[in-house]
């Protein structure tokens, strides 16, 4: 028998904090949004490599205001549940898997952190390490991935309830869903997957379901594959032959030296799968039906960034690996998706037992025929195929008990777009809208955004050409004219590269009605066009304007700005005007170092270093804090060899 519990668990968990305020209008930061590719690899290979990429994350804002202080918290479980598995997700941090506990043996198969702490890895941010993650949109991980999903309960014919969890993806204009089903005599989780393209344009698509297991040093991933696309975080892929290449067996991942990546080139043919196994022969291994193509190692390294990474991410002795699984080959591409259509395939999760001697052996064919023997005995290939074929059919349109809301954007172009809004047979109840949809529903039902108190943050954005026309259309009518409508157009415009049409209506905005949003937007404009300091200048009338409380995002832009200018007294001097609980953040202090140290002022420098500095909103690749230390020896006249990088700010995922 299965069993849907819908219950809460506690972890101890950061906060949140409120999201950004201010626009992204600056490039995508994924690490693998802009790489280069070398000869190993052919013309049709790269055929989608850098197509279909998006500058910046807009309209979402950006998740950047947590913190690392860990209190217990309830969090919202789904538990699927039969006499041999236990699965439980996650609806409020997008749908994660948090746990698969093969019940016979006792033994739980992912990497189950047992923290909520977000870092800095996601295109919005925040990001968690932990579970099974599914990762819908663009490059990078997917916009939702700390934000609730859609969730409802299914009660099908024969009794088995299904876990469905959806959403709708704002910038590519996707519904999307995740359906977890577990028949009462399986050992494995089937988690069936469906993307719809929710307009009847063209766009792109991207998927790869991100799983962490632990790692240990017998740890070995095992996938049908002789050649891999290598990336080690230096900017370059490359074709390489696995297990071995050069002095690095990729299948035993403990012993990788830092942070890499390898996309395994599987052959069409094939059954798509990747394995994760100890050496004892017992692991977690992931299948899918043939449209989730591509399978893909990570793993941190073992150098000294690479663990402190995984304790940045969890706590002291924390280690895990991630074996992922992807539409494409690579996370260099986006997919074609026509207008009105949608792709799907079913997954498998489940545990594998293979002779242990095969699994600590040299002998990479032989593993993975054992792999190979074991999946199909405990899972046929066509049964697989069958399950999807039955969850396609079965499944779609068919209505669930809706537990959970997911935010009220799909709602909302509902009441936009009408029927020509591809709601793909889910449900997004117009009670899902909150404060960050009414502006923009007053904009459709009454013609106008509302007024804005100049001094109150922007709620929530737009960007879509029918937004932008609605927008148009308000201010022109003379209904919707104000400061806050101007600011929103100049966003879209500034979001479109429009920068002379975005600076006209900034600056028609701070005419209306002086607000520190449209001059933090009118600085963004000048560094695009290379002025460092009349950028600077702008901030810092944003960072009046904004009174004595602003936001922190906007004093460490200011600050950025003005070290940018090499206008380094003035850093020095704004950060100690900040009030205490800005100037106290890590992010500010690094800042000012890095001003300090321009200054001559090598004493307080150190002192800063040296004490508690920590860096909440360190970014995925990021060096800066090593670099402070290496500039402050500099200074001092002293080696790096007698003073080495301390490990609270080596962040850096390759060696030099």
């Amino acid at each position: 028998m299965t069993e849907l519990l819908l219950t809460t668990i506690t972890i101890p968990s950061a906060s949140m904090g409120r999201e950004n305020p201010l626009p992204d209008l600056r490039p995508a930061r994924d690490a693998h949004a802009a790489i280069e590719t070398d000869d190993t690899i052919t013309a049709e290979e790269s055929r989608y490599m850098g197509w279909g990429r998006v500058d910046g994350i807009l309209p979402y804002t950006i998740q950047d205001g947590y913190d690392r202080r860990k209190k217990p918290r309830g969090w919202n479980a789904a538990i699927l549940r039969n006499d041999y598995i236990e699965a439980t997700f996650l609806p409020q941090l997008g749908g994660r898997l948090w746990s698969l506990v093969d019940r016979a043996a006792g033994r739980e198969l992912l990497h189950r952190n047992p923290v909520i702490q977000p870092c800095n890895l996601a295109l919005r941010n925040a990001w968690i390490s932990g579970g099974v993650e599914w990762n819908c949109g663009i490059i990078g991980h997917t916009p939702y991935t700390v934000s609730p999903m859609f969730a409802e309960a299914i009660e099908p014919e024969d009794g088995a309830p299904i876990l469905r969890m959806y959403q709708y993806e704002r910038v590519r204009d996707l519904v999307y869903r995740v359906e977890a089903v577990l028949p009462a005599e399986s050992r494995q989780l089937y988690v069936h997957i469906r993307v719809d393209n929710g307009s009847k344009r063209d766009t792109a698509v991207y998927w790869w379901s991100n799983i962490a297991v632990d790692e240990r040093p017998d740890t070995r991933v095992i996938v049908p594959a002789d050649r891999a696309y290598r990336f080690d975080y230096a900017k370059q892929l490359s074709k390489v032959p696995v297990p071995l290449y050069r002095d690095m067996d990729a299948s035993r991942p403990a012993s990788l030296p830092h942070a890499m990546d390898f996309f395994y080139d599987i052959p069409k043919e094939q059954r798509k799968w990747i394995a994760a196994v100890g050496g004892d022969g017992y692991g977690l291994v992931q299948s899918s039906t043939d449209a989730l193509r591509g399978r893909k190692l990570f793993v941190w390294g073992k150098n000294a960034g690479g663990r402190h990474w995984q304790e940045f991410l969890s706590e002291k002795g924390s280690a895990y690996i991630e074996i992922q699984a992807g539409l494409a080959s690579t996370q260099l591409e986006h997919l074609p998706l026509e207008g009105g259509g949608y792709r799907e395939w079913t997954e498998s999760y489940g545990s594998i037992q293979i002779d242990p001697a095969t699994a600590r052996g040299e002998d990479w064919r032989a593993m993975i025929g054992a792999v190979e023997e074991s999946l199909e005995s405990a899972l046929p290939r066509a049964r697989l195929d069958a399950m999807n074929a039955a969850l396609s059919e079965g499944l779609f349109g068919r209505p669930g008990r809706l537990f959970q809301k997911g935010g009220g954007w799909g709602s909302l172009e509902q009441v936009l777009r009408w029927e020509d809004f591809n709601a793909a047979g889910l449900r997004f109840p117009s009670s899902s809208m909150t404060i960050q949809q009414r502006g923009w529903q007053d904009l459709v039902f009454d013609g106008a955004l509302p007024a804005h108190d100049p001094l109150d943050p922007p709620v929530a954005y737009q960007v879509g050409d029918l937004w932008m026309d609605r927008l148009r259309s308000s201010i022109e009518s003379g209904k919707g004219d104000h400061w806050y409508s101007r600011y929103h157009l100049g966003v879209m415009h500034a979001y479109r590269f429009e920068d002379d049409e975005a600076r006209a209506q900034f600056l028609r905005s701070m005419e209306q009605t002086p607000n520190p949003w449209s001059a933090r937007c009118l600085a963004v404009l000048r560094a695009r066009a290379g002025d460092k300091q009349s950028a600077a200048d702008l901030m810092l009338d944003a960072l009046k304007l904004a009174g004595s409380a602003p936001p922190r995002q906007l004093a460490i832009e200011t600050l950025s700005a003005l070290n940018d200018a090499g206008r380094f007294a003035d850093t020095d001097s704004a950060a100690r005007a900040l009030p205490r609980a800005i100037a106290s953040l890590g992010r500010v202090k690094a800042l000012r170092v890095k001003a300090l140290l321009e200054l001559g002022e090598a004493a307080e420098a150190e002192r800063i270093l040296r004490g508690r500095i920590e860096l909440t909103d360190v970014r995925e690749g990021e060096i800066s804090l090593s670099d402070l230390w290496k500039k402050l020896c500099e200074a001092k006249g002293v080696s790096l060899n007698d003073n080495p990088i301390p490990a609270s700010l080596d962040f850096r995922m390759r060696d030099e």
